[in-house]
């Protein structure tokens, strides 16, 4: 019993002291090629930890890996997005590798990026570049990190991991931010200009009304656009033609112009004035706005000459009368009425007469004295100038002539002056009519022609005035 402790005792000193020599052996890790590495952990930033030894050897400072540049390229569009690939080149400082001997290696260490590792190129300067081909991007971080180790040399494996952000990867690259809108500004909608064929309409005809719509700036359209009319109510004096009061314009962009007309006439028998209309402007999405316009009217024009009593026949040397007879049958005044006469063998032309404003239904004459400058015929007319109910000056002429006789001369001994007659002849004269008694007979022949002139005058006039009775029975 005493021997089987004994083994035991001898069995446990012999396992413990296998195991101490095991303990103080360095750890051996397979590597590539099915070779066995040591890998020696230097800046802590990896998470591994390093395999203790038992105779540790002092480790120089190590220092960390400084990147200096690097590149991406390959044949992916503006930015490198995931399942792409791309040849990424990073060049390191020599600091950490100095005074090693040995190469460098890079492996890739983080799961966006995948690929093979790369041997670095030492190169002339002492920096050593790194040149990863056909990485894939696999998403998710743009942070390329990878594992620099040491291969060959004198000194055990050392291992120092290095990461840089990858500017180039899609998902770095910060989206454009939708841009803000503008906050919305409805246009504004107004009646521009209106026109109606001239400066005014006259009672009793069609005319066409045009309304010019004008929409102010803004960033919108202006949708549904109605336009419609509102006369006043107490108005019968306007009315549409054709057509109905409210119209659809639709869709108007800001700072358009559009242009409706509507069909309408007047009252033939309304006073001569204005007409109020109100134009209304709504719209789906705007404000509504209203717009008054006048449109002038004017009676229909009915100044006229009616008649013009001008003598026959006259005598050189002898003054005759000339008599115009007008008439304004229309409802608007004539204002500012002149006569004038002109004509060719007048003695007198250029007559004048400023006979003031003729109402409405009026009737009037003006007279002027003729006389001819020599026998023949008078050719002449009467112009009547005025200014209508428009404020338009316009005139009316009548043509009138007359013949010029040359004044007859009397052979008759009695006619002649008495101081002029020889005394001597006085007992040759037979007796026969005295000289007052031939006075006597040229009173009463000049008494009757100038009866017979009035009441020939006389008749024209009332033939005339029963003419223009007849035609306004006929209105």
């Amino acid at each position: 019993m005493k021997q089987m402790k004994n083994k035991i005792i001898s069995l446990s000193l012999a396992l413990a002291l296998a195991l101490g020599v095991f303990a103080g052996a360095p750890v051996y890790a397979e590597g590539e090629g099915g070779t066995t590495e040591t890998i020696t952990v230097t800046n802590g930033n990896s998470g591994a930890t390093p395999t203790p030894s038992p105779d540790p050897t002092p480790t120089p400072d190590s220092k960390n890996v400084l990147v200096i540049n690097y590149d991406v390229g390959g044949s992916f569009g503006a930015h490198l997005r995931p399942g792409e690939k791309a040849n990424i080149s990073i060049t390191v400082s020599d600091e950490w590798a100095q005074g090693k001997n040995a190469g460098l290696r890079g492996r890739i260490n983080t799961s966006s990026f995948s690929g093979k590792d790369a041997i670095a190129e030492k190169r002339g300067d002492g920096t050593y570049k790194f040149v990863f081909t056909d990485v894939t991007y696999n998403g998710g971080s743009n942070e390329f990190s990878f594992d620099v180790i040491t291969e060959g040399g004198d000194e055990p494996r050392e291992l120092v991991p290095v990461s840089l952000t990858i500017i180039q990867c899609a998902e770095a690259i910060e989206p454009t931010p939708a841009p803000t809108p503008a906050p919305q500004e409805v246009p504004k909608i107004m009646v521009k200009d209106f026109t109606f064929g001239g400066n005014s309409v006259e009672a009793g005809k069609e005319f066409t009304l045009e309304l010019t719509l004008f929409t102010t700036s803004g960033n919108t359209n202006l949708e549904d656009v109605m336009v419609g009319l509102t006369f006043p109510t107490d108005s019968k004096n306007v009315s549409l033609a054709s057509g109905s009061m409210n119209t659809y314009v639709g869709v108007m962009a800001p700072n358009e112009t559009r242009t409706i007309s509507y069909k309408m006439i007047t009252d033939a028998t309304m006073e001569p004035g204005s007409v109020n209309i109100t134009v209304q402007l709504t719209s789906k999405n705007g404000e509504a706005a209203t717009s008054p316009i006048s449109i002038p009217v004017t009676q229909p024009e009915r100044f006229e000459i009616t008649n013009v009593e001008a003598p026959e026949t006259m005598m050189m040397g002898e003054e005759g009368y000339l008599s115009v007879t007008f008439v304004n049958k229309g409802k608007s005044a004539i204002n500012n009425l002149t006569a004038e006469i002109q004509g060719e063998n007048l003695a007198n032309p250029g007559q004048s007469q400023f006979l003031g404003n003729v109402a409405a239904g009026t009737e009037n004459s003006v007279d002027f004295s003729v006389m001819a400058s020599a026998e023949g015929v008078i050719n002449g007319k009467v112009i009547l100038s005025y200014e209508n109910a428009k404020g338009e000056v316009a005139t009316l002429e009548k043509e009138f002539s007359c013949t010029v006789e040359a004044m007859p001369v009397y052979d008759d001994p009695g006619m002649m002056d008495p101081g002029m007659m020889d005394p001597t002849m006085g007992d040759d004269v037979s007796t026969g009519m005295p000289i007052w008694g031939w006075a006597l007979i040229v009173v009463g022949v000049g008494a009757v022609v100038a009866v017979v002139v009035v009441v020939i005058r006389k008749k024209k006039a009332a033939k005339k005035l029963a003419q223009l009775e007849e035609e306004d029975e006929d209105i």
